[in-house]
């Protein structure tokens, strides 16, 4: 884990994820090195970044909002360590 300024990165020899706390929104984004082609992209919980500048890792982005998000973001993360 690394704790940068704008976020904080986990890695395992290169970035895997990326969180982004957005308190005055409500939710946390998570950026995912998943390609967005093997992901049911939904609206309002993932995003497809490719294209769309934002800070360096993943090409994924997971909004969560809720426990339930964060169930449903589970099988993403685990996917995106290699775990899965």
């Amino acid at each position: 884990m690394a704790r940068l300024q704008d976020y904080i990165a986990y890695r395992r020899m290169v970035n895997l994820a990326r969180l982004l706390f957005r308190p005055s929104y409500g939710v946390i984004l998570v950026y995912l090195t998943l390609d967005p082609e093997t992901v049911e992209v939904q609206e309002g919980f993932t995003r497809d970044m490719r294209g769309i500048g934002h800070l360096d890792t993943g090409d994924l982005e997971v909004r969560i909002a809720s426990k339930a998000d964060l169930v449903k973001a589970a099988p993403l993360i685990k996917r995106a360590f290699g775990t899965a």
